[in-house]
């Protein structure tokens, strides 16, 4: 049935995943771009709040198990503080280019998987063919995409963007098997908000307009919702590939709205880089 937990999770993740980069997007435009580790950081920590009567277990079982391991521990505070750098430089992006910033995706996924097959993980033909198709669709969107009208910051912070994603992804495969979502959640989150809150102490308006802007709050909802939604749902309803493949489905979505709300390109053009995105990166998660 279309509305049983497992289906209705994925059609909310699909409209979360619009709903924070669309909102992430209005923040890049109205708001300085250090705000964003900043509220993102204070509304998970809501979110983890609220949810901890439901799995505050997995947290201390969790902590447990890093703590075994300092090396662990080492790689969720790196997050953190990647995560940060990678919030800024995306804002920055996202402020003169939503479809540049979303399709940061299609290259960074190719070079995760060669990455995390070098980590272990076994590919097919067909997902190695997937992952060279996704590197040339990315440099045909930085010849003829939006990417291309961007200034050399913009591609430099696109570029950028890339190599975090691709860092970060690799940490997620060391540590997830050594921890549990919710625990590595609340540790690499109180990171990014404590630093993002130690860099900017001193600046009252960025303080002022992440805990009181009302696009903050909604952006911050919105992620926060997003990723408590996804992370649940892998671990305990629906299997990773299928909740990789829903959010690789808001792509089109993503890049119709960039035309039709901040005139990137045209509609029809966004959709055919949207949908090809999507059709190349799907054999990596099938």
């Amino acid at each position: 049935m279309l509305f049983d937990p497992p289906h209705f999770l994925l059609i909310l993740l699909f409209a979360l995943t619009i709903g924070h980069l669309v909102t992430l997007k209005l923040c890049s435009v109205a708001l300085d771009h250090r705000t964003a580790p900043i509220f993102i950081g204070f509304w998970t920590f809501l979110g983890l709040g609220f949810s901890y009567p439901v799995f505050g277990d997995l947290l201390w079982s969790g902590l447990d198990k890093m703590l075994a391991a300092p090396w662990v521990i080492a790689l969720a505070v790196g997050k953190g503080l990647i995560l940060y750098w990678l919030f800024v430089v995306s804002q920055d992006l996202m402020k003169v280019s939503l479809s540049s910033r979303h399709y940061v995706t299609p290259l960074s996924i190719g070079f995760m998987t060669v990455v995390n097959s070098f980590l272990g993980e076994s590919l097919t033909a067909v997902q190695w063919f997937s992952c060279l198709g996704l590197f040339f669709l990315a440099v045909a969107f930085f010849m003829k995409g939006h990417l291309a009208d961007l200034s050399r910051d913009g591609k430099i912070a696109y570029f950028k963007l890339v190599a975090l994603a691709v860092i970060l992804s690799a940490v997620d495969q060391a540590v997830m098997p050594r921890a549990n979502w919710y625990s590595y959640l609340w540790v690499f989150n109180t990171v990014l908000f404590v630093f993002a809150l130690g860099l900017n102490f001193k600046h009252a308006a960025i303080l002022k307009s992440a805990f009181m802007h009302p696009m903050a709050a909604c952006a911050g909802l919105f992620y926060m919702a997003t990723e408590l939604c996804k992370f649940y749902q892998m671990v305990s309803i629906n299997p990773v590939t299928v909740v990789v493949t829903v959010q690789a489905m808001t792509k089109p979505v993503i890049l119709i709205l960039s035309a039709l709300i901040w005139k990137e390109r045209t509609v029809k053009e966004q959709l055919v880089w949207g949908v090809l995105a999507f059709l190349v990166t799907l054999p990596l998660f099938l």
